[in-house]
């Protein structure tokens, strides 16, 4: 039987969208491989017939000490022994400077982006692409000091990171993307990778396609964000949005999950505060489980992304719970949501006006509407990602055909 060794520094249930990713290939992979799991997280959801091996030089996330950490596991004995016991090499994150070491041994490298870490300093392309593919590098020294002055000088001293990251990764033997958008900005940007792309999207957790959504919703028209105060999920642009609503006295409910700092948090309460027609419910970090209730919730769900979201998994969550997304067409949304009953819905990403209108549509279908719109979306959702088709795909890619 082919083996696989996976180097994931982060190990669902931590992480986000990409480790979930992640998580759900390795269940797809373990039915006809041998697979090995390396990773730096102690707390994981095991999968039946899958070995894991804590690896404490993958702990640190942060990308300098990483793949310094990185390059010291592949001088590591125990590590090298794994790559001789293993035909394949699957690289799901950022762990990229294996790939020539498992390369000089013969082994076959997969890596898979979930962002733009080859071509970006921050793995973040702005939207559109097409206005911006001149500046990335003065986007992310933007991006990078609105966090502070650690991070700005952080830029200023790894500013040739992606270069490296190109340089690792053109070595690979394939490079599986989300969508076919973040192919294309790839490849755009790196195209030596353009014949070792392979576009798979990802696949859906088994216990959300199964299940039956069962929506609970009140009368009060109530929106769920989980982008938290990251800018380019486009807090920004929710904030101006509730400040509009507020004064246009439209009555609404949202519920807001993920971090958010103290200063934000005080906007928040002051927003609700002064304009009686907002509840703003600020419900904080939330596990899997607990997000999926407050979608039965949930009208609809917000994501005013100013970034080139290669295939955000909140989207396809939202939808497959029956909660239509308001979204920007940005990324790989429009190949999800092209077609269905939700592309009425997408906004224009920056576009405070162009989420209000959506908001306040979605406010004047009225209950029943609304969930006969959910439930219409996810079954539109269901069938564009396909289980055993997004299946085949991942075991072609891995050499079972």
């Amino acid at each position: 039987m082919v083996s696989i060794l996976v180097v994931a520094e982060l190990y669902w249930p931590q992480g986000g969208g990409a480790e979930l990713a992640t998580h759900l290939i390795i269940d797809v992979l373990r039915k006809e491989f041998d697979v090995t799991v390396v990773t730096g997280s102690r707390n994981i959801e095991v999968l039946p017939g899958v070995k894991y091996v804590y690896e404490p030089l993958l702990v640190r996330l942060e990308k300098p000490v990483l793949w310094l950490n990185s390059l010291r596991l592949m001088e590591a004995e125990r590590f090298r022994d794994l790559l001789r016991k293993h035909d394949v090499v699957y690289i799901p994150k950022y762990a990229l400077p294996i790939i020539p070491v498992a390369r000089k041994l013969g082994r076959k490298v997969i890596v898979h982006f979930h962002d733009y870490i080859s071509i970006s300093y921050t793995a973040v392309v702005l939207a559109p692409y097409e206005e911006r593919s001149r500046r990335m590098m003065k986007d992310d020294v933007m991006m990078e000091c609105r966090k502070g002055l650690k991070y700005c000088a952080g830029i200023g001293a790894f500013w040739w990171f992606p270069r490296l990251a190109r340089r690792w990764v053109s070595q690979a033997d394939k490079v599986m993307c989300v969508s076919r958008r973040q192919a294309e900005i790839i490849a755009s940007q790196a195209p030596e990778l353009k014949d070792k792309v392979e576009v798979i999207y990802n696949p859906l957790p088994p216990e959300l396609a199964n299940a039956k959504p069962r929506k609970n919703l009140d009368s009060v028209p109530t929106f769920l964000y989980v982008g938290g105060n990251s800018y380019v999920k486009g807090f920004h642009v929710l904030l101006q949005a509730l400040k509009d609503l507020g004064k246009r006295g439209i009555k609404v409910k949202f519920i807001l999950t993920n971090k958010y700092s103290p200063r934000n948090l005080e906007i928040l309460k002051h927003l609700s505060e002064k304009y009686r027609n907002l509840k703003i419910q600020v419900v904080g970090r939330v596990g899997y489980e607990e997000l999926l209730e407050i979608h039965k919730k949930a009208w609809a769900s917000l994501f005013p992304s100013i970034w080139e979201e290669p295939l955000p998994y909140a989207i396809l969550e939202s939808s497959v719970s029956g909660t239509i997304p308001i979204a920007s067409a940005v990324g790989g949304v429009p190949e999800l949501l092209g077609g269905t009953i939700a592309q009425q819905y997408m906004t224009s990403p920056g576009s405070t006006e162009n989420l209000i209108k959506r908001i306040a549509e979605i406010c004047s279908l009225g209950v029943n509407n609304v969930m006969v719109l959910g439930y219409k979306l996810r079954g539109e959702i269901l069938q564009r990602l396909d289980p055993n088709r997004i299946g085949r795909r991942i075991f072609e890619v891995f050499g079972k055909h």
